[in-house]
């Protein structure tokens, strides 16, 4: 994260190469938890919508119970395991919460069995995330869902494609940042980055065009709510819990100290996966991007023409990262106001994740705000 004129910044290069390949192996890591049934699930997740339309608690806490058991004699803790039993576990105490019925209430030794499943994979949220709901999710006739709606399986797949696409793009952002904004290497990974960002933009207008305020707030957004393990609740799945948080930070929330933003990005950040805790332990102080952008616009030292090749290519990234942020805002948006209608105006509405509107228009406000600096550079050349 340098330009010509700043000091080396060689002595991180190390490590972010070796981020950058962990990184590429999350996919497959994420395919074998999908792909994993150590509970011998499968039966129970084929049945689980039809228990949840006919509130059958009963069902559904036998059924948790069951597998509860087996989670506590697995012939092997490893990885792959204890995250998908973290995975099933976890919904079907979602459904169990989403009529009223504390799982850890009714169900012996759920919170006991989540912590020692949490605790063999190193996660600091004893309950499952949205990379379990989405990208950890098995495929066709396996896949978990809470409902039978096709509502539901639009909003995983084209979730699930879009966070996928999402690790492109972080690969790509960290390894153009070992090189200054002079070189070609810079702008081509950055190009690369904002291909990849695409995905996210056909994710969110599927989920806008496929399904409505009404099915989201009445039929799906009920299961994501906070349940309690041992004495204390963990918030449950959002949106809020993906790898763009990485890339925000590399371009633009690595210095920031806005006290909304450092409490949004440390919330969210732990509930993802190990290594993108580890990239952000890395990047964390670092000068941001657009700081490096705004020392050198400062100093009133022009652009190169190589340098204003890779600050066009962030301002392409910036742009697709807009064209998914509003109506992103826009989604959040029509749901906050649904349920205000429904509720009454005066009550503060807020996402699985603990967090609202603001956090949301926060980031998207940022974006902005990045664009009008890579502008501003981009008209200041040699």
């Amino acid at each position: 994260m340098r330009y010509t004129q700043e000091p080396s910044r060689n002595s991180l290069t190390p490590q972010i190469h070796r981020l950058a390949e962990t990184l590429r192996r999350e996919e497959a890591i994420n395919q074998a938890i999908a792909e994993a049934d150590p509970l011998g699930a499968d039966e129970i997740f084929l049945r689980l919508p039809e228990l949840n339309e006919h509130k059958d608690t009963e069902e559904i806490k036998e059924a948790l119970q069951q597998v509860v058991t087996k989670a506590q004699s697995l012939p092997e803790l490893n990885f792959i395991h204890c995250s998908s039993a973290i995975r099933d576990i976890s919904m079907l105490g979602a459904s169990l919460l989403r009529f009223g019925i504390e799982p850890a209430d009714c169900v012996p030794d759920f919170s006991e069995a989540l912590m020692i499943l949490s605790a063999n994979v190193a996660t600091q949220i004893p309950r499952d995330s949205f990379i379990d709901y989405t990208s950890r999710n098995p495929g066709n006739d396996r896949k978990r869902t809470f409902t039978s709606l096709p509502q539901e399986r639009i909003f995983i797949d084209s979730l699930r494609q879009g966070m996928s696409a999402l690790d492109c793009c972080l690969g790509n952002v960290m390894s153009a940042c070992i090189y200054p904004f002079s070189s070609r290497e810079f702008a081509a990974f950055f190009r690369s980055a904002t291909d990849s960002f695409q995905m996210m933009i056909d994710s969110i207008v599927q989920v806008k065009r496929g399904i409505t305020p009404e099915v989201f707030t009445h039929h799906i957004r009920p299961f994501f709510e906070p349940f309690r393990v041992g004495d204390k609740a963990f918030s449950a799945p959002s949106g809020a819990e993906m790898p763009i948080l990485n890339i925000d930070q590399i371009i633009w929330g690595a210095d920031c100290e806005d006290e909304l933003y450092v409490t949004y990005f440390q919330a969210n950040i732990i509930r993802l996966p190990a290594i993108y805790q580890e990239i952000s332990q890395t990047l964390t102080g670092q000068k941001s991007l657009i700081t490096l952008l705004k020392d050198r616009l400062a100093a009133g030292i022009p652009f190169s023409y190589e340098e204003q090749m890779s600050i066009q290519e962030l301002h392409h990234l910036l742009t697709r990262m807009y064209s998914f942020r509003m109506p992103h805002y826009r989604v959040a948006e029509d749901n906050v106001i649904l349920r205000q209608r429904e509720h009454g105006e005066g009550q503060e509405v807020k996402g699985s994740s603990g967090f609202g509107l603001v956090e949301t228009k926060y980031v998207l406000d940022q974006t902005m705000k990045c664009r009008q600096i890579t502008s501003q550079a981009l008209s200041f050349s040699k």
